[in-house]
């Protein structure tokens, strides 16, 4: 390994059906990209994956309340930006730079 950099985290907030839901987002140097999307219930995360992210192009997997989608913040969204029970409150791209270890 030559050089490190470090990776990008982004930080996203919105309510679902009335519930906050917290996200972050990471994309690394190597190109990955993941937005982790934190629920209150597993129920609401079922809910918005049933919701909106049925038929995508990009890998989900369920965690309980949470679901992390191979994907970027905005692609994730795409399709709940119409919707009444999605509200955005906070998106900051530039919220943290650094490494995942720097947030421990």
């Amino acid at each position: 390994m030559q050089s490190y950099r470090e990776s990008q985290v982004e930080f996203a907030d919105f309510i679902f059906d009335r519930q906050k839901v917290v996200c972050y987002g990471l994309q690394n140097t190597a190109g990955g990209t993941a937005t982790i999307l934190n629920f209150p219930t597993p129920r609401l995360a079922a809910a918005f994956r049933r919701a909106y992210l049925g038929a995508r192009s990009f890998q989900i997997i369920e965690n309980e309340a949470q679901l992390i989608c191979l994907a970027d913040y905005d692609t994730v969204m795409r399709k709940s930006d119409d919707d009444p029970r999605v509200r955005a409150l906070r998106y900051n791209r530039d919220f943290m730079m650094g490494t995942l270890a720097h947030l421990s």
